[in-house]
């Protein structure tokens, strides 16, 4: 509900933009000196914001990252040219809105869009979410998201799979491997290479996104939303340092073609080669390509394309099994160089975006990924004596391919006094994977020290190893039929009730069983009740509930070949948003989550995998981001779960906790500038992880940790162009840990890099 008067249009922006929660940008020149004639009653942003700017040759450009940008309409479009009165032109840009940057404490106002939901406030998104942007991944020297992960207090830190090429992020105690893209989810996450050079910002949803986003995902997403063409032209190089030897290079370009600012570009160019700080070669090579354009004042487009080529040696053992958890020193190098992974990835996205009058928006996207991957592993098992048996594992290359793609049809209409934004839409994903003869090849080798696995000789794999027919032995797919009503019901209250009829199939031969087929649907619902007491606070309750297949056991448990029933899991939440300042928000959540328990006997010599039980995660999560003063930044909270096993067949279960789910987590990052130092910044952070189980039986107790990183930033300007330079040290006190069950975490590390504008 708006209530703006007549006026001078500098206060009435400032007001609109503080009733819609939304960002504004534009030169003040433009508006000084202009009148409006005020706003009043229930109308969309775009639209409420057209009647304010009436009269003034104003356009408004919508950002899909996030707010509106104010600009002079051309002589040549201007409407008084031939005495014709019409509203300003509202046009669909695809160069985002730069939020979360480090002057505004990181703090995103806006996230993109949460399945079929559209772009809308985060403080009004009745989830529990946490947005990184770009600025703060390029200020911590981030290598890779597990940094980002570790940092963040809704995630634990992930490895870095080397055979999936993505993060293995758990949230409230559940794993989430299958990444989204865009709003596009993917039905797997192997072979899905994430660059952090292509990432605008990352969307962290914490919790249950079954009705959003198809099967799985239980512990909740993440979206990453990938690097659009800038309003202005960018010309950026940064020179760094990774940590050891890892030197790379870095250009940022950006700009629009025509004058008028309709067609734009932009590329981001990586090579980064070198050792990582224990010695691991590394090289990697990436390319991000993105065209967009206004084909009409209401129709817009764009075409994305990453090319990303990874390759690793010397990568550090996993362990399948281990007695003793201390005494392992995480800074040492414990594979030979022949166990390696290498990776080559081809991504090409494009999305479209209709809005022919303010009631209808059309919206579709269409993603596909093309990788082709190696891997040759050591895994070890730890015996009584301390010694270790290793197995080696050797993938020759092999086939990924994901597609996705969703359409959304938004209609906008009022039931007498009641708003509606109503979305009908379908989305699709769908993973096949492929691989030469009978894919990978298992050696055995004799009971190492581990300092001695280092001096292991590769084995000799076979003649036959890489020959052999190309097959496809799996296919997954996730098929959502949707429809959503975001209601309005007056300026305090509103509502988001959506039904998802999901479908996921599964087809399985050869390596992975005889020509099995599996296919099932559920609806799984979605309902939020949101409630405003005053202005700057938002309150919810919500329920979601999530489809996901039912395992299909692989070749190495006694009971290969079984399929357990599907999976429907459910989530209650009660959460609180709340602007403490413009630059500052507080968001809480209490929540509760079923989902079927499923596990490895780890019985001996083969174990059984099981179904039996219920997981039930009950917790709490606080979040706050932002600037607490002009000079102190900060993004930090935590998580506390009480987390259990129940209803178990076997007593033994009942009342463990699930694998490697942490109970508690506190995590704070922070920036300081220094006023007496202008451009000087001190950064750091604590991170701190429970305690965890690293089997079903709890005797495998992963020990709690915390981590401190220290650094540093100055900006200035150099021959008139800006040079920023960032140094960062993480694990400062080179803590040995374990990131999760079966891998070792990060040594101490030194980050820096230089950045300028040419």
């Amino acid at each position: 509900m708006f209530d703006i008067p007549a006026g001078p249009l500098d206060s009435a922006l400032d007001r609109f933009a503080r009733t819609a929660g939304v960002n504004l940008t534009y030169d003040p020149a433009l508006i000084s000196n202009r009148v409006t004639r005020g706003l009043s009653g229930r109308h969309d942003v775009s639209a409420g914001l057209m009647l304010l700017l009436a009269g003034n040759n104003i356009e408004v450009i919508r950002q899909p990252g996030g707010g509106y940008t104010l600009h002079k309409i051309p002589a040549t479009r201007n409407p008084a040219a031939d005495g014709k009165a019409v509203l300003p032109t509202m046009t669909v840009k695809a160069d985002s809105l730069k939020q979360g940057t480090a002057e505004e404490g990181y703090l995103v106002s806006n996230v993109s869009g949460i399945g079929l939901w559209d772009e809308r406030s985060l403080r009004d998104t009745p989830y529990s979410m946490s947005v990184v942007p770009s600025d703060l991944i390029e200020n911590i020297n981030a290598q890779n998201m597990g940094q980002i992960f570790k940092m963040n207090p809704l995630t634990q830190e992930p490895p870095i799979q080397n055979f999936t090429g993505v993060p293995m992020v758990v949230m409230r105690g559940f794993y989430s491997s299958n990444p989204v893209y865009d709003g596009i989810p993917l039905a797997l996450g192997n072979g899905s290479a994430v660059s952090v050079i292509e990432i605008d910002r990352v969307e962290i949803l914490s919790g249950t996104s079954g009705f959003l986003y198809g099967g799985g995902r239980v512990g909740g997403a993440i979206n990453y939303v990938t690097k659009s063409p800038t309003s202005v032209p960018l010309r950026r190089l940064t020179f760094g340092n990774y940590g050891g030897t890892q030197f790379y290079g870095h250009a940022d370009i950006s700009g629009k073609f025509d004058d008028r600012g309709r067609f734009g570009y932009r590329a981001n160019l990586l090579y980064q080669g070198g050792d990582t700080a224990i010695g691991e070669p590394v090289k990697q090579k990436v390319a991000n390509i993105v065209l967009d354009g206004h084909l009409t004042d209401t129709l817009y487009a764009d075409v994305k394309y990453t090319y990303n080529d990874y390759s690793k040696e010397a990568t550090q053992p996993t362990f399948n099994s281990v007695i003793e958890r201390t005494g392992v020193d995480t800074s040492k190098r414990y594979s030979p160089k022949w166990a390696s992974n290498d990776l080559e990835s081809h991504k090409a996205y494009t999305s479209l975006r209709w809005d022919p009058s303010k009631y209808f928006t059309l919206r579709s996207a269409f993603f596909y990924q093309h990788t082709n991957m190696r891997t040759n592993q050591i895994y070890l098992n730890e015996q009584a004596n301390r010694t270790f048996i290793p197995r080696m594992l050797n993938a020759p290359w092999e086939k990924h391919e994901n597609y996705g793609g969703y359409i959304y049809l938004d209609t906008r209409f009022s039931t007498f006094a009641v708003d509606h934004k109503l979305t009908l839409g379908y989305s699709s994903t769908y993973y096949e994977y492929f691989l030469r003869g009978n894919g990978f090849v298992l050696r055995s080798g004799t009971s190492l020290s581990l300092n001695e696995v280092k001096n292991l000789s590769e084995p000799d794999w076979g003649a036959s190893f890489g020959k052999g027919t190309v097959s496809s032995p799996w296919i997954d797919q996730y098929n959502n039929v949707l429809i959503g009503d975001d209601i309005t019901f007056n300026d305090q209250w509103s509502a988001m009730i959506g039904f998802n009829y999901a479908t996921t199939m599964n087809k399985a031969s050869g390596f992975y069983g005889d020509g099995i087929k599996y296919e099932k649907s559920a609806l799984t619902p979605s309902v939020s009740v949101l409630y405003k007491p005053i202005k700057d606070v938002t309150t919810y309750v919500s329920y979601m509930e999530a489809l996901e297949r039912g395992t299909r056991v692989g070749n190495t448990y006694t009971n290969f070949g079984e399929v357990f029933p599907p999976l429907v899991s459910k989530q209650y939440e009660v959460g609180l948003k709340y602007d403490v300042n413009p630059n500052l928000l507080l968001s809480t959540a209490l929540f509760r989550i079923e989902k079927a328990n499923q596990f490895s006997n780890q019985a001996m010599p083969i174990p059984t995998y099981v179904q039996d039980g219920l997981q039930v995660h009950n917790g709490v999560e606080l979040i706050l981001t932002g600037k607490v003063t002009d000079n102190l930044t900060i993004m930090g909270g935590g998580t506390l779960m009480d987390i259990s096993v129940e209803k178990a067949d076997d007593p033994a279960l009942e009342g463990k906790k699930p694998v490697n789910a942490a109970s508690r987590m506190g995590k704070i990052y922070a920036e300081y500038a220094l006023p007496w130092i202008p451009g000087l910044s001190l950064t750091g952070g604590i991170y701190y992880t429970g305690e965890r189980y690293g089997n079903a039986a709890n005797t495998d107790k992963i020990p709690s940790y915390t981590l401190y990183d220290i650094g540093a930033r100055y900006t200035t300007r150099v021959l008139n162009k800006a040079l920023t330079v960032r140094l960062n040290v993480i694990n400062l006190t080179g803590k040995n840990y374990w990131q999760d069950a079966n891998y070792l975490g990060v040594p101490r590390t030194v980050a820096f890099s230089v950045s300028t504008m040419f």
